[in-house]
């Protein structure tokens, strides 16, 4: 071989031995740090399914106990209303009577009805539910009528009483029954002249007959018998008619029964400490007679009576 092919050839052999000893370099970079895996959220626990809607049943039961408690608020009872409307909502919750009423009971008037009202005098046959209906539109809306005019008992208003209704007075003489539109002297039309061919005139249909009123169910003659009675203070023939609705199933009486035996309950209690006070101890027991029989569990009436007897009984061994 010829010299000068080995010195070319020399340097690259040499090059290549020396880069075949040289160690690459070392990665130095960190390792990356494992990623803890991200914490899952807290998963909600399912809602509770709502309850199934009432069935016909109890729809017709919560709707009994909403008007009784109807019953309630009109006599002035409305601890004992609240807890029935609770008990209708427990058996429907969607009765739209309890609702309604809850909602009078613990809702602020004013918020409700509005700070605009006018002036209104009760008229002699008037009750709330017809005043109510008549310009609220809702004879059930008579409880939150009843706080709008700070009136504790309903049942009592009476005509004459000045009531402020919510919202704007109706035009002046709306209010007033209408005249008949042709009065006693109002003279009669001019007579028109007679065609020259006039054409037969329309046989006029006859008027339909208008459909009779429903009968009462002797519930519900009943109900109105003792509301009179009531209204005239004879609680004790009230008591009576109240009872005999009661025993046919009309909606209310029972709530009605508890009213009006409560009231008497009250008046013969008055009636026996009264006469006691008076020393007419014969009064006195007669009086308590009144309540046990009203109520035979009372203690308290037989205790009282009790005493008025042991009384009696000195008074006549003296005598």
């Amino acid at each position: 071989m010829p010299k000068y092919s080995l010195r070319a050839v020399a340097p690259c052999v040499l090059a290549a031995l020396l880069a075949g000893c040289v160690t690459p370099p070392k990665n130095t970079a960190p390792a990356p740090e494992p990623v803890a895996p991200a914490a899952s959220a807290p998963v909600a626990p399912p809602e509770p399914p709502p309850p199934p809607p009432a069935t016909p049943a109890q729809q017709a039961q919560a709707q009994k106990m909403a008007l009784s408690a109807v019953d309630m608020l009109e006599a002035g009872q409305e601890d004992q209303a609240r807890a029935e409307i609770q008990r209708a909502l427990a058996v429907d919750r969607d009765n739209k009577l309890a609702n309604s009423l809850m909602r009078q009971i613990t809702g602020d008037p004013v918020q409700m009805l509005g700070r605009e009202s006018w002036s209104y005098t009760v008229r002699p046959n008037d009750t709330l539910s017809r005043i109510s209906g008549r310009f609220m539109g809702d004879i059930y809306s008579f409880y939150i009528l009843a706080r709008y005019n700070d009136i504790k008992v309903p049942a009592r208003v009476a005509g004459g009483q000045v009531l402020r209704i919510p919202g704007k007075a109706p035009p002046p003489g709306s209010l007033d029954p209408q005249p008949s539109p042709r009065g006693r002297n109002t003279p009669a039309p001019a007579p028109q002249p007679a065609a020259a061919t006039p054409a037969p005139a329309p046989t006029p249909a006859a008027a339909p007959t208008p459909a009779p009123a429903p009968e009462l169910s002797a519930g519900e003659k009943a109900m109105r018998n003792g509301e009179s009675w009531e209204r005239s203070n004879r609680l004790d023939r009230a008591l009576d008619e109240y009872k005999r609705a009661a025993s046919m199933d009309q909606p209310g009486a029972q709530a009605k029964v508890d009213v009006v035996r409560k009231k008497l309950i009250d008046r013969s209690t008055l009636a026996a400490r009264t006469a006691f006070a008076k020393q007419d101890l014969a009064g006195s027991i007669k009086a308590w007679d009144n309540v046990l029989e009203l109520d035979p569990g009372n203690e308290v009436a037989k205790l009282e009576r009790q005493k008025a007897v042991s009384l009696k009984a000195k008074v006549d061994q003296l005598k």
